[in-house]
C-alpha cells in the first residue's frame, strides 16, 4: 500500500532542486537526529517510518518532517511526553521572541 511519501510515477513536473540557505533550526534537527542515533535511541528505519506515517506529510518541508518524526518517536518510546515537548517549545519560542 502506498503512502503520501510514495510519489514515484506521479505527475506534476520535475522536483524543485533549487537550494536554500540552511537555517539554524534545520542544523539542530539534523544534530538531534544524529545524537539520538548515536545513543541508540532511534534507528534510521524507525525515523523513516515515523516520517512516512505523519498525517500532514505533504504539508511539511524536509526538516519539518524530521522534527515532527523525532518528536513522535520520543513520545512513542516514552522518552519525553507531549506535554514536556510542548512546554519546552513554548519556553524556546518565548526566549526567541516568537520568531
Amino acid at each position: 500500500m502506498s503512502g503520501p511519501h510514495d510519489l514515484g510515477g506521479s505527475s506534476g513536473g520535475p522536483i524543485d532542486r533549487s537550494g536554500h540557505e540552511v537555517e539554524d533550526w534545520e542544523r539542530l534537527a539534523d544534530a538531534i537526529n544524529s545524537a539520538l542515533g548515536s545513543k541508540g535511541l532511534q534507528t534510521t528505519d524507525q525515523h523513516r517510518r515515523a516520517i512516512e506515517s505523519l498525517p500532514d506529510y505533504l504539508e511539511l518541508g524536509y526538516y519539518e518532517r524530521w522534527a515532527a518524526a523525532t518528536e513522535k518517536l520520543l513520545v512513542e518510546k516514552g522518552i519525553l511526553s507531549q506535554a514536556e515537548i510542548d512546554e519546552k517549545a513554548g519556553e524556546i519560542e518565548r526566549r526567541w521572541g516568537g520568531s
